[in-house]
């Protein structure tokens, strides 16, 4: 059976990933313990007391594009995300390259990520002479890469069940030193209120920017979640999950940072260790005897990010696959285990060498990687809100809500992460000023990285569309009125004992016969309307143009009854757009609705 045949039963046989478990691998796609250790020190002096504060605005172009993969997945819930939606809205080119971002942002961070999680495993068991012995570091970090890459192919099931207790962990343990670091700050030093606290422009728009990157770094890795929407029970808690993975991922942040930084006032913000990771320097004074649940958690983190990270770029490798813009070998899932092993081998064998190269050219060269993910991240987030808006254009000014939450969030979102990119390409411009100190083929290394797979990017395209050129040729799609990013009639419960209204005529009809049943319409019973869009006697493309216009024609009859029942006190009515002609719509609709009367 293949993975989408899998996928249809998932919901009705209870197998596929429920939604806390998708919520654990959008959290521990962000490796949270490490992100905020790694980012508090850097942000704190850049903005100071503002730090909290940068965060939650750092998380606004972050919630507004997660409101896009929400509703993209709605009605598109495809495991390729960006990839799907970009080729669907903005067309099968600029799909290929935002899918093509994805991935390569997969195969870069995880070097760092299993790097990071031998380092500390080494340092949580004391073992503190075997993490400063480099070599064995990086051997150990490119085997766990392909250790993770076969676990995720071959245990699906145990490996959720632990990333779920990783995520519980993990956050369990910054909330805990959140509250120590409170205490701790009560007894010995509480700063007195200052205005930067609410402040984010209180050291500067460079600052703010800078320091929202890191904000972003931070958050970045929650869409993890939205690439499960074939492995989950219901295909809408991948999006769900996405949105619920921002808000869980922002509460520990502010929490933790609060009181981090009233600490770090205390040093005028400066580093208060040579880790780097603020919460590790910290957490002798925090902690005490148990300081070693910081290393823990960081080492937690990293861990459970090194094989949650596979999840967008495989999944994306595994769409591109299955549509025909990579070849059809990736993909292929294993017929035991029906996970993508395909794609998942390649990513971890490319992530494994990759590492491997560029740790041999310098020991600094990572943080460049590192550098050049924020390019790839800014740019295919930014592409996706726009794909949004694209996509669902009618939507866009056919109602309020529309407007706000798949034109103007969405938008905003966008054009933040957009503003951030070019921020973001001139902050690493200058090759002295990267992590290796020299430049690569003339450019600063990370630019030169993010060039460098744009580049490949685009001929691995120019080579398929040669070679397979069907998928290019897709025209692209925009969605009509039955294809609402919000619940319409069949994507909502009805409860029978409603009014039933046939909208299937003008509306000066429908009005006319809503007046002549005045008795029957009442504030308090629930109203569904029905129109059918299904046109008779035509097939191909005449018919998909035929219900297109029809699609319209519905729109504007449901627009104009709903404005006259909301005139008669009646709230909320339903929208049911229907696969059949009108006579048979009525009849589908009166199976679901069970109606009390139809008029």
């Amino acid at each position: 059976m293949s993975l989408t045949e899998t996928e249809q039963v998932t919901e009705e046989s209870g197998q596929g990933y429920s939604l806390l478990q998708a919520i654990a691998i959008g959290v521990n796609t962000t490796s949270p313990a490490y992100s905020l250790a790694a980012i508090l020190a850097p942000m704190a002096l850049l903005v100071g007391y503002s730090t909290p504060i940068v965060l939650i605005v750092s998380f606004i172009p972050m919630a507004l594009t997660s409101l896009a993969f929400m509703y993209l997945g709605r009605r598109d819930p495809d495991c390729g995300t960006t990839f799907s939606w970009v080729s669907r809205a903005i067309g099968p080119r600029p799909g290929f390259i935002a899918g093509w971002a994805v991935a390569a942002a997969g195969i870069l961070v995880l070097g760092s990520l299993a790097e990071t999680a031998i380092t500390y495993g080494f340092l949580t068991f004391g073992l503190d002479s075997l993490a400063d012995n480099r070599g064995l570091v990086i051997g150990c970090a490119a085997g766990l890469i392909l250790l993770m890459t076969g676990l995720a192919i071959v245990g699906s099931d145990s490996s959720i069940r632990l990333q779920t207790i990783l995520t519980f962990v993990q956050i369990s343990i910054l909330l805990a030193f959140g509250i120590a670091a409170a205490f701790l700050a009560s007894q010995t030093y509480f700063p007195a209120f200052d205005s930067a606290w609410l402040n984010p422009f209180s050291s500067g728009l460079n600052s703010l920017v800078a320091a929202m990157l890191l904000g972003v770094f931070a958050f970045w890795g929650w869409e993890a979640a939205t690439n499960l929407s074939e492995e989950c029970r219901k295909p809408s808690d991948a999006g769900k999950a996405g949105v619920i993975s921002t808000i869980v991922l922002l509460t520990t942040y502010v929490v933790v940072a609060v009181f981090v930084v009233i600490y770090l006032g205390k040093t005028n913000f400066n580093a208060v260790g040579e880790s780097g990771l603020v919460l590790v320097d910290m957490a002798g004074v925090v902690f005490g005897p148990v300081a070693f649940l910081v290393l823990l958690a960081v080492f937690l983190s990293a861990l459970a990010s090194t094989q949650s990270t596979m999840v967008p770029g495989s999944r994306a490798v595994l769409s591109m696959a299955r549509r025909g813009a990579l070849p059809a070998k990736l993909g292929l899932t294993h017929p035991k285990f029906k996970s993508p092993w395909a794609s998942l081998a390649l990513l971890g064998i490319i992530a494994a060498g990759w590492y491997l190269l560029v740790s041999s050219i310098s020991e600094n060269a990572m943080v460049d990687t590192l550098s050049s993910i924020g390019i790839l991240v800014a740019f295919y987030y930014s592409l996706t809100g726009i794909a949004c808006i694209v996509y669902y254009r009618r939507h866009v000014t056919a109602s309020l809500k529309g407007f706000l939450m798949v034109g103007l969030g969405p938008l905003i979102g966008s054009v933040g992460l957009a503003l951030m990119l070019v921020v973001g390409i001139r902050s690493v411009s200058n090759p002295a000023d990267s992590a290796s100190g020299s430049a690569w083929l003339g450019l600063a290394p990370p630019l030169t990285i993010a060039a460098v797979i744009i580049i490949l990017g685009l001929l691995v395209l120019l080579v398929r569309m040669l070679r397979h050129p069907s998928f290019f040729r897709r025209d692209r799609e925009r969605a009509d009125f039955t294809q609402s990013p919000f619940p319409l009639g069949r994507d909502t419960p009805i409860a029978p004992g409603g009014l039933l209204i046939d909208c299937n005529s003008s509306p000066h009809d429908v009005i006319s016969r809503i007046d002549a049943s005045m008795g029957v319409v009442t504030s308090s019973r629930p109203v569904t309307l029905v129109f059918g869009v299904h046109p008779s006697g035509l097939s191909g493309e005449e018919m998909v143009v035929a219900r297109e216009v029809l699609a319209e024609e519905g729109h504007e009859v449901f627009t104009v009854v709903e404005a006259h029942l909301r005139g008669l006190g009646v709230r909320g009515s339903l929208r049911l757009f229907e696969e059949a002609n009108a006579e048979q719509s009525v009849r589908l609709a009166q199976q679901l609705v069970v109606p009390s009367a139809t008029i």
